[in-house]
């Protein structure tokens, strides 16, 4: 799973305990520092950095858990050409 470098900045922006832009699509959120209030503040950068609105049914516990469904829930959502930096 290809995730790009602007998802993967912005993600880790919000992540406490991640170091640098290196994230598995399997690292877990929480155990990076992911909390409630972050689940929020990451929500609001990821639509203010790709232009999206995550549709209601996207918000869940499953999509914030890793990585991986993280990215798979955003990326589902946002048009292939705004990652050219994949």
């Amino acid at each position: 799973m290809d995730i790009p470098r602007t998802f993967r900045a912005t993600l880790v922006a919000h992540l406490p305990y991640a170091s640098g832009e290196e994230l598995a699509p399997s690292d877990d959120l929480a155990a990076l520092g992911l909390d409630s209030m972050g689940v929020v503040q990451l929500l609001t950068s990821l639509e203010e950095t790709f232009g999206l609105d995550l549709p209601d049914e996207l918000i869940t516990e499953e999509t914030f858990e890793t990585v991986g469904s993280l990215w798979e829930a955003v990326g589902g959502v946002i048009p292939a050409e705004r990652f050219a930096d994949a």
